[in-house]
């Protein structure tokens, strides 16, 4: 993923000395928005970031969000099986559901159950990803103590119109068809739409010999999205969006004691939202109105019996101000009011809601060499009442080319309707739960050079009351005491003639308080992804190491794997594609008993005009 570690220096320079030997940010810089929730240079981060654009995408041919997140720094994925099975992504180690995950900026309704189920959101919607680790509550609130992904979407008026048509098939039976396009209507109108098919008729993610030979376990989607931007006058733009998908997927509920149960799932999803934003002089704001449903249904196959039907709904106001007192100084802050509602259909658990409203204020000082990040948050949530975190961060540029940073911050994160109210035969929920708190350290060196650029993070986190799932009596608890979790992260990005190189390498220690490592966590992890352009061919090769880690009872030996992607240009804009995915077929499991998918082959055809 494409990304630049470091810029020069900041573009307002408040120390003459310093001038003449320090570049000014470039006009290409890279802008993004999760960082601080407004506009910035990339350059101007001072947390770990990343952007993964929709060329990134195409480039090594994903095929899901997962197998995107996977080859950024600090991220491990584990999933039941194949395409549409459960999965979640871990953080710098952090929970699952210690991720903070937005799509254009809103948090997903998913949040209110426990962590976001990345299979079940269409990568064909996605125009780009930004991603930044490290504790971000004091700007986005509860369950940002390992990072934040937030998964773009929405484009804006000034996207030029294109349209771009997909139609593929692979292993497994799998098929595709997807169509995305913007198209301006008028100068100051742009419509944006988007629609896709995908079928996996799968295999046995989950083999039990004598209760479900033969079973396979498949996937497949539907999904559209619509959206009309307008920007009413040079201040005022606004937009208005809308987003569905529905699921079919089939997983594996056998057991010794239940006998075969093969689960037929559905999800749907919808997801209506409206923004404007205004901008004159030094003064910026934008207001976010923003509702979701998401419906799901799991039935036993032949049976009927319903074996979950639950509906997650979300309400969602952001209003977000941003004020250039002097050319070094801003300000900006903000509300957040959401609320969430969890609908037990089954009866066990009934109708669960509750509301939270955030206040948070953010300044910025930057005086080169030295830059300053500071944010505090207060989060008023209907159950546990009011909670303070902060954040303080900075840079100081030792010489045009490295930079020192470092940051300290706090964070909290509320249990989720679902570890406190569900009643099921595989989990119980508890009342009596308290919030995780965290804290928080980073610090990391960056270099920036003609040949290419260097990243060394060093992190800790310490997270007091450390909510765990527990198999004997299952429900959820507290962890007494203090977990830590440790790490350094490095990440290069060089070219060596006409290879490009992005690398990575995650050493990191997870423990509990009693300092057993976590569940699932790996100490170590290495990635590679290369990519080179021959004429009208376009190759792309993507290596993974991940290290032994513990799951239930047993001990997952390391596993790497190869991802080799061809794209040729037939004409300028019609492509011809092919991926080899898992090339050399390693036999692996990320989570025990759930076997990953050997070499599976996909080709498609990709026309833009």
């Amino acid at each position: 993923m494409k990304k630049s570690l470091l810029a020069a220096t900041i573009a307002s320079l408040c120390l003459p000395s310093f001038a003449s030997s320090a570049a000014d940010t470039t006009s290409d810089d890279v802008m993004v928005v999760t960082a601080n929730r407004f506009e910035q240079p990339i350059t101007s981060v001072l947390a770990p970031f990343n952007v993964v654009t929709r060329q990134d995408i195409d480039n090594v041919q994903a095929k899901t969000l997962t197998e995107v997140l996977s080859l950024l720094p600090g991220v491990q994925i584990t999933q039941n099986g194949g395409r549409g099975q459960s999965s979640s992504i871990f953080v710098r180690g952090a929970n699952s559901d210690q991720v903070l995950v937005l799509v254009d900026g809103i948090r997903m309704a998913r949040s209110v159950a426990g962590n976001v189920d990345f299979n079940q959101i269409p990568l064909t919607q996605v125009e780009r990803i930004e991603f930044t680790r490290g504790a971000r509550a004091a700007i986005y609130g509860s369950e940002a103590i390992g990072g934040v992904i937030n998964i773009i979407t929405l484009t804006g008026t000034d996207t030029p119109s294109k349209t771009k048509l997909d139609l593929g098939i692979g292993s497994h039976n799998y098929q595709e068809a997807n169509a995305s396009g913007a198209y301006k209507i008028g100068d100051k109108t742009v419509l944006q739409l988007a629609a896709g098919y995908e079928n996996d008729k799968g295999y046995n993610v989950h083999p039990q010999p004598g209760l479900n030979d033969g079973d396979k376990h498949g996937f497949d989607s539907r999904n559209a999205s619509l959206a009309l931007h307008h920007q009413f006058s040079d201040q005022v733009s606004g937009y208005v969006a809308t987003r569905w998908y529905k699921n079919h997927y089939q997983y594996d509920g056998s057991s010794i004691y239940s006998g075969h149960q093969y689960v037929r799932a559905e999800t749907e999803f919808n997801d209506y939202s409206a923004g404007l934003k205004y901008a004159q002089d030094s003064y910026k704001s934008s207001v976010i109105f923003d509702y979701q449903k998401q419906d799901n249904l799991d039935r036993i196959d032949k049976t009927n019996v319903i074996n979950r039907q639950d509906q997650y709904h979300q309400r969602n106001v952001q209003w977000h101000n941003q004020y250039q007192l002097l050319s070094t100084l801003s300000v900006s802050g903000g509300i957040d009011w959401r609320q969430e509602q969890w609908n037990d259909l089954t009866g066990f658990a009934g109708n669960k809601e509750r509301d939270n409203t955030g206040y948070y204020a953010i300044g910025l000082w930057d005086c080169s060499p030295v830059s300053i990040e500071t944010s505090v948050r207060l989060d008023d949530n209907q159950q546990y009442g009011t909670h303070s975190t902060y954040n303080i961060a900075g840079g100081w540029y030792l010489n045009d080319n490295i930079q020192l940073r470092g940051s300290y911050g706090t964070a909290f994160k509320a249990p989720n309707l679902y570890q406190l109210y569900v009643k099921s035969a595989w989990s119980t929920g508890n009342t009596n739960l308290n919030p995780e708190t965290s804290k928080n350290i980073d610090v990391s060196l960056h270099a920036d050079y003609d040949i290419g650029s260097l990243a060394v993070t060093a992190y800790q986190m310490r997270i007091d009351d450390l909510i765990n799932y527990t198999g004997g009596v299952p429900s959820y608890e507290n962890v007494a005491g203090e977990s830590k979790i440790k790490g350094v992260e490095v990440e290069a990005d060089f070219d060596t003639g006409i290879i490009s190189h992005q690398l990575n390498f995650d050493f990191k220690d997870p423990r509990d308080s009693k300092g057993q490592q976590l569940i699932r966590r790996e100490k170590f992890s290495f990635k590679w992804v290369g990519t080179a352009s021959y004429g009208d061919l376009d190759t792309a090769v993507t290596y993974q190491y991940h290290g032994k880690r513990p799951d239930f009872d047993v001990e997952l030996p390391a596993y790497d794997t190869w991802d080799l992607a061809l794209t040729y240009w037939l004409q300028p804009k019609l492509a011809l594609k092919g991926r080899v995915a898992n090339l050399l077929n390693e036999d692996y499991e990320t989570a025990a008993g759930y076997a990953m998918p050997g070499r599976t082959f996909y080709t498609s055809i990709n026309y833009q005009f």
